[in-house]
């Protein structure tokens, strides 16, 4: 794993590499995996933000959720 990455991209990266290592492997072949990881990133950062800022939900909880919904794949979350 890249210890380069932000913590939270490399907790979306652990997580698809469990879940989908194929997709892991198509995105780096296809030079798209870092691109995939900066878009959930980011995401999931401004899901946070409106978990624990705008509903003032306990950090652990929203960044749980925030981590089920961006880290399933590299697409929108399934809401």
């Amino acid at each position: 794993m890249n210890k380069t990455l932000p913590l939270i991209s490399r907790m979306i990266l652990q997580r698809w590499t469990s879940a989908a290592p194929e997709m892991v492997a198509s995105l780096e072949a296809s030079g798209q995996l870092q691109p995939a990881l900066n878009q959930a990133n980011e995401q999931l950062l401004e899901t946070l933000y409106q978990l624990t800022i705008v509903q003032k939900m306990e950090y652990n909880a929203a960044l749980e959720i925030a981590l089920d919904e961006w880290s399933a794949s590299p697409g929108p979350p399934s809401r």
